[in-house]
């Protein structure tokens, strides 16, 4: 009598055990199909961050080669102007620096963003 009541007992332990290892087994599948979802995610954001930081690169490049033009536009008007001319050439070149200094300073804010998400990104991971 013992001994069955311990047999039935074990049966119904393993019985309680079995069906929990099959809803972790059920719930470790959910968590992996989760993370798979997060890694293509995350593998699309990544790709259009680096699309976006290259398109950014390229607009900054094009801009300083506009800027470089200009200048030499505004060196040679310098040299063939009368006072009034060099007194305009003078304010359009300190509206270069300006302008080129804005670019810069939004080109760096722009990247300086683009790492904090790409932090917030790995920190999800």
């Amino acid at each position: 009598m013992i001994f069955r009541r311990r047999r039935h007992e074990l049966g119904t332990t393993l019985a309680v055990m079995r069906s929990d290892l099959d809803a972790l087994r059920t719930a470790l599948n959910e968590r992996d199909a989760d993370l798979q979802s997060v890694k293509a995610s995350l593998s699309s954001v990544t790709a259009r961050f680096s699309a976006l930081d290259e398109r950014v690169t390229q607009m900054a490049s094009t801009l300083t080669n506009q800027f470089h033009e200009l200048d030499d536009e505004i060196q040679k008007l310098a040299a063939t102007s009368d006072a009034a001319t060099a007194e305009r050439v003078e304010h359009l070149r300190a509206s270069q620096t300006r302008l080129a200094s804005e670019q810069a300073r939004y080109a760096i804010a722009f990247r300086q963003d683009l790492a904090e998400l790409a932090e917030l990104l790995r920190r999800v991971r």
